[in-house]
């Protein structure tokens, strides 16, 4: 059976193709306008299109991409492998694991990653695609988009680098910090916020203070109303009393101001726990009022002074200096005190001294008074002053300067009791050794006459006795002589002339002076007066130049020099001669002791030289001696030695 063909109009045909045609150009038209569009949106945007053909590894680049890695389209070897080379040996792997987690599991692939360009610089890179399967469900292609994002990443780090200054300077400071909303809520908070409450960062966020504040403590239409003032952009501060996460009741002093947190208006709250101050302050108030309620009470003055200027004074301090209160407050405290004592009080203010000390203090009318002062060092309001007590001690003084001279006078009377008592000691010894034996012999010899019969012996008896009487006669006023020079000490003095004096003695020992032919020469030239009483000056020319003619060697001329000169303000005697001299080192400490004698000599009874010694000390002089055997000796008179009034007197005297 032969098959027959249908036959087909050729205006259907012809239809057909002119109603297809039309159709399909208009698509081809339609996708390239979309195209074009892309391209435009892709060019604007600076975005590349990236193609990867699974099977061969091959890439193609739209004209976008090229500047991204900084090449041509020649540059470019159009492969995986090539394209490979172009990323940061860092960034491999990174790219190579988004690869294989987009072809393994389906997923959409997305991947930021560096790039080298030929010239060195570094480059970041955003690149997405979407994996394209075959009819079999197999991928064949990867296609997406590239993008340089080099400066975005930059951004990125300036603002993470800022975000972790703030973070890191946020949490640095000891104090709380607070970021909250207008309506309180919490935005963030510092580490110091967390110290101070115990909670975490998260447990605060979206919370308003309410849930931080002790119960029944805070006033919080007050706290409302401060919070609305703060929004206005007015400062302000409030004590909140809080409660910490344990339950511990605290307060703390709140400061708001309105501010910016990346750009968003938001109020800027710091807290810092002042319930320690709080209890200092109140403790310094106690501690003020007990100190105000004792300063008061005291009986002397009490004031706080800073380095002399007064801040605070009691009405004992007052009363003493005359000054008001107000007159004293803000004045210079050293003002109160004399002149002359003010370095020392300033010294002691420097040096922080606690001691107790004497001064005079000026009374508001000039008036002086004695004053003792004690002062310590104490805080008060956040630095170091002192509180200084002051007590008028003038009749305190007073009586001391009476018990002083009254010490004065016993010393005196006691001292004079005890030289006589001394005197009687000593002379009760001299009667003793110097009389015994003549009043011995004279009760012997009247035994003796009493028991006689013969005339002729009493009568020889009876000179014996006379004998004996005038010896205990002479040793008597001898020893009469030397009290009398001990206790006599305000003998009157007269203006006298050595060389006078000198030829006076001198006629008394005129015979003596011719017997031996002594030669006697004088200068008193360097200090030719004296203030000095007549009796007792001759006594020492006298005493002095009668040794000197009598312990002299049995060959040669005696030869005797007297001289006076002044050593600083006082009369120096020296009386010089060739005499005998003494042997000091054997008989130096009993020169000057009564009744010591060192020759061999009719006449020599150890007198002379102990009586003016003590005349010379009795008038606040001094005598010394150098003396050689065979050689002579040197007798020195220190005049004014313990009599420095009596110096001036001398040598005014001397002057006129």
């Amino acid at each position: 059976m032969a098959i027959r063909k249908k036959k087909v109009s050729k205006k259907t045909t012809k239809n057909k193709k002119s109603g297809t045609a039309p159709k399909r150009t208009k698509r081809v038209k339609n996708l390239a306008s979309s195209k074009y569009h892309i391209d435009l949106a892709l060019d604007a945007a600076q975005v590349g299109v990236w193609e990867l053909v699974l099977k061969t590894n091959k890439v193609q680049w739209s004209d976008n991409v090229y500047p991204i890695f900084g090449i041509t389209k020649k540059q470019f070897e159009g492969t995986l492998a090539g394209y490979r080379k172009f990323i940061h040996p860092e960034d491999t792997e990174r790219v190579s694991r988004a690869m294989h987690e987009t072809l393994s599991a389906s997923k959409e692939y997305y991947v930021q990653h560096r790039i080298i360009r030929p010239d060195g610089s570094i480059r970041w890179v955003e690149a997405t695609g979407s994996l394209i399967k075959g009819r079999n469900g197999k991928p064949v292609k990867l296609t997406g988009t590239a993008q340089d994002i080099t400066k975005r990443i930059e951004d990125e780090e300036h603002i993470y680098e800022s975000e972790q200054s703030y973070r890191a300077l946020f949490n640095t400071v000891e104090e709380a910090i607070y970021i909250q909303n207008f309506d309180g809520t919490f935005v963030d908070v510092n580490d110091g916020a967390c110290r101070m409450y115990g909670y975490d960062r998260r447990e605060f966020i979206g919370k308003t203070p309410a849930f931080l504040s002790a119960d029944s403590r805070n006033d919080f239409a007050a706290v409302a109303e401060t919070i609305e003032k703060a929004v206005e952009g007015i400062p302000q501060t409030l004590e909140f009393w809080g409660k910490k996460k344990n339950g511990d009741v605290f307060l703390k002093e709140v400061r708001l101001t309105k501010g910016f947190y990346f750009g968003k208006e938001i109020l800027i709250s710091t807290a810092r726990d002042i319930t320690e101050r709080k209890k200092i302050e109140e403790d310094l108030k106690e501690s003020e009022q007990r100190f105000r309620t004792l300063q008061q009470a005291s009986f002397g003055g009490i004031g706080l002074h800073d380095k002399g200027i007064i801040i605070d004074c009691n009405q004992g301090l007052c009363d003493i200096t005359g000054y008001s209160r107000e007159e004293l407050i803000g004045y210079d405290g050293l003002q109160l005190i004399a002149p002359e004592w003010r370095s020392l009080v300033m010294d002691k203010i420097l040096t922080s001294n606690e001691k107790p000390y004497d001064v005079e203090g000026i009374h508001k009318n000039g008036t002086r008074y004695f004053l003792e002062v004690q002062a310590k060092n104490i805080p008060f309001q956040g630095k170091t002053i002192r509180v200084t007590e002051f007590r008028n001690i003038t009749e305190r003084k007073l009586t001391e300067s009476k018990i002083m001279e009254q010490n004065s006078k016993l010393l005196a009377i006691t001292d004079d009791l005890k030289r006589k008592n001394d005197q009687l000691e000593e002379f009760t010894q001299i009667v003793s050794h110097n009389l015994r034996s003549p009043v011995g012999n004279i009760l012997t010899l009247i035994s003796f006459f009493e028991t006689s019969d013969k005339a002729e012996e009493k009568a020889e008896y009876l000179t014996l006795l006379k004998e004996s009487g005038v010896t205990t006669q002479r040793t008597l006023h001898e020893l009469n002589e030397v009290l009398k020079i001990k206790q006599n000490k305000r003998i009157p003095r007269q203006e006298l002339s050595f060389e006078k004096v000198l030829q006076h003695v001198k006629s008394m020992l005129s015979a003596r002076i011719t017997e031996v032919s002594a030669s006697i020469d004088s200068d008193f030239s360097k200090a030719p007066t004296i203030l000095y009483p007549n009796i007792y000056l001759e006594s020492i020319f006298l005493n002095l130049l009668s040794n000197s003619l009598k312990y002299v060697q049995s060959e040669g001329k005696p030869e005797v020099l007297l001289r006076t000169y002044y050593t600083g303000s006082n009369i120096i005697l020296e009386v010089r001669d060739n005499g005998l001299g003494i042997n000091l080192e054997r008989y130096g400490h009993q020169v000057f002791k009564l009744h010591k004698t060192f020759h061999r000599h009719p006449e020599s009874r150890g007198i002379g030289l102990f009586m003016i010694k003590n005349q010379i000390e009795a008038l606040g002089g001094e005598i010394s001696m150098t003396s050689e055997v065979n050689k002579g000796t040197t007798i020195f008179v220190n005049f004014n030695k313990y009599n420095f009034d009596e110096h001036e007197e001398s040598n005014n005297s001397t002057s006129r």
